[in-house]
């Protein structure tokens, strides 16, 4: 070790060969003094010192320039993105990938050129004493995992009725599959997530089903959550309010998108998705709870665009008592009293097996005599005071719309199998009498309908979809002030095998080509495909429907094999003056 004598301002070494094995070092600082440096230390400049370091100067100077060439081709090159980009997610080998969530690594898998990942948790799962509760994070952990999760295969969807009357599902089923076509953090990509179901007691995801391809294919990021459906997503009672804080019932499936949402934005950069740039496409009932999702001021600032085919445009406007009321009866049946313990211990499959018939399925038919209007049918939804507070389309006069929204329909959205089975035939006699024992004869509008539709089962389906399903929305998407809302109809038709041999523009042939699910035969469905998925896309990645410039700016617009102005709307006219609808549009 070295020591400073004070007293001389020299320095000394003091060497130690003990046992710590210390070996002497000459030290720099003892190196002799270069004769040229003594003018500098009398204050003298030191010319020779100086130009004798010019050539060490000269490579630190070159060094320098190096360097800085170097850094710009670095910079030039590198591609473009955030300082902070995170390295790309490890590919584990040719078949898994890994990606990363606020819970915990996930390993999805490899497929058709893109990635995977199917199951992912994105709430606390909703059994025992959390059934009948809104969704919740999964915030602690607890309720995360540990070490990578493998998310291979597709998880049970939640528990459901189908239009078959087949009950299937899981209760612990709050997952959600991801496809994408990249896992790095540079270029994130738009993100579209599905909401699907053919009823809220079931049939979902139905038509919407995306994959690693299409997500390859159109450079998109898909987003498909399971949510609670019927009973165990909807159910209102007294009972349960009283034992949640604050005070609220009802609702559960919509706490559940949210939550998803939610899951979407912590999440999905991860994935290669852009948070700022979420759509959700919402098809048939689940199109309805997007519709919700517009006026909720819970799901404000989670999605940008919304998309919404074949809803139903009856919302709740029930407030949260009379709602309860409505269910006191079934509750009662389930022979629990108030005791809300014995209600969630009680199968699951029990109690959709004890859900009332005419809760099960929407109607698909002309209105009957007999029939009250949609107002005394069951409504899912409710007026709880958190996630809904009014009805939508007086939220939307009072808030204004909190995203980018097109609604639309297909020409046959409504087609009802039980009333095909009930003839093989349907001729015109059996059309005419069929019209003239409904609610729309009762008004003396047999003949009127028949002139407008034709007395022919597309002309009937078409009459029943009008009233039920495509001239209520219509009327909802013009009810917001100012600029109404954008409005498609799709003429595009094709065989339905099982329904009937007439071709006819069902339910699902929109979402099915938006989604790469229905396979063009022809130049005409090739045409038509682009169309639609050109549409759908350009409003997915700018937010607006850029082909409506080529239609003048027309708000209502027909696609089949091209995007066409839809100026006659005189068929829902009548049903508008005659109070058909939409007092008698479809309930989810």
């Amino acid at each position: 070790m070295e020591t400073l004598d004070d007293s001389t301002g020299e320095k000394t070494e003091k060497l130690t060969n003990g046992e710590d094995g210390m070996e002497s070092v000459k030290l720099d600082s003892e190196e002799k003094v270069d004769p040229d440096k003594k003018e500098e230390s009398d204050g003298k400049p030191d010319w020779r010192g100086r130009i004798h370091s010019l050539p060490k100067l000269k490579m630190i100077l070159g060094g320098s320039v190096i360097f800085l060439i170097l850094l710009i081709i670095i910079i030039a090159i590198a591609p473009f993105g955030s300082r902070n980009e995170m390295a790309p997610s490890p590919i584990v080998d040719e078949h898994f990938k890994i990606a990363y969530t606020a819970c915990g690594p996930v390993e999805g898998l490899v497929e058709d050129g893109a990635f995977a990942f199917r199951g992912i948790p994105y709430a606390v799962s909703p059994v025992r004493e959390r059934r009948w509760k809104p969704a919740k994070a999964l915030d602690s952990l607890e309720s995360c995992w540990v070490g990578v999760l493998p998310v291979h295969n597709a998880t049970p969807a939640c528990w459901q009725i189908y239009s078959s009357s087949r009950l299937d599902g899981a209760e612990d089923c709050l997952t959600l599959d991801v496809f994408t076509p990249q896992v790095p953090y540079l270029n994130p990509l738009p993100v579209v997530v599905l909401i699907g179901a053919q009823s809220l007691s079931g049939g979902s995801p139905g038509a919407l089903q995306a994959s690693a391809s299409l997500a390859r294919a159109q450079d998109v990021v898909f987003v498909r959550p399971n949510f609670r459906l019927g009973i165990l997503g909807f159910l209102a009672a007294e009972a349960i309010k009283r034992d949640i804080h604050p005070p609220t019932s009802g609702n559960y499936g919509l706490s559940d998108i949210v939550m998803a949402l939610k899951w979407v934005q912590l999440n999905i950069e991860h994935f290669g998705g852009d948070k700022k740039s979420v759509t959700l496409l919402g098809h048939r009932a689940g199109g309805t709870l997007v519709t919700a999702l517009t006026a909720s001021r819970e799901s404000k600032g989670l999605f940008k665009n919304a998309w919404v085919s074949s809803g139903a445009s009856i919302l709740p406007g029930k407030e949260l008592m009379e709602s309860e009321r409505d269910n006191a009866q079934f509750v009662e049946s389930l022979e629990c009293g108030e005791d809300v313990e014995c209600l969630r211990n009680i199968d699951a499959e029990e109690l959709l097996d004890a859900v009332p018939e005419p809760w099960r399925h929407p109607l698909q038919d002309l209105p009957q005599r007999d029939d009250e209007g949609s107002f005394a049918k069951h409504q899912w939804l409710v007026l709880d005071g958190k996630f809904l507070q009014e009805h939508v389309s007086d939220a939307w006069k009072s808030n204004g719309l909190h995203a980018n929204l097109v609604m639309g329909s297909t020409v046959h959205a409504d087609i009802p199998p039980k009333l095909r089975s009930q003839n093989e035939n349907w001729t015109g006699e059996t059309v005419v009498n069929y019209v003239r024992s409904s609610v729309v004869g009762t008004k003396n509008l047999t003949g009127e309908a028949l002139q407008r539709y034709g007395a022919d089962w597309p002309g009937l389906v078409a009459m029943i979809s009008d009233i039920r399903t495509v001239c209520p929305l219509l009327y909802l998407s013009q009810s917001q002030q100012g600029k109404a809302i954008p409005f498609y109809l799709v003429n595009h038709t094709r065989d339905n095998p099982g329904i009937g041999p007439e071709k006819l523009a069902d339910v699902s042939v929109d979402v099915e080509a938006i989604l790469g699910l229905y396979e063009p035969q022809t130049p005409s469905q090739e045409r038509y495909v682009r169309s639609i998925q050109t549409l759908f896309f350009n409003f997915v990645r700018y937010g607006e429907l850029m082909d409506l410039e080529s239609v003048g700016g027309n708000q209502v617009f027909m696609i089949d094999q091209g995007i066409t102005p839809f100026k006659d709307t005189s068929n829902c006219g009548v049903w508008f003056a005659n109070d058909i609808v939409p007092r008698h549009g479809r309930i989810d």
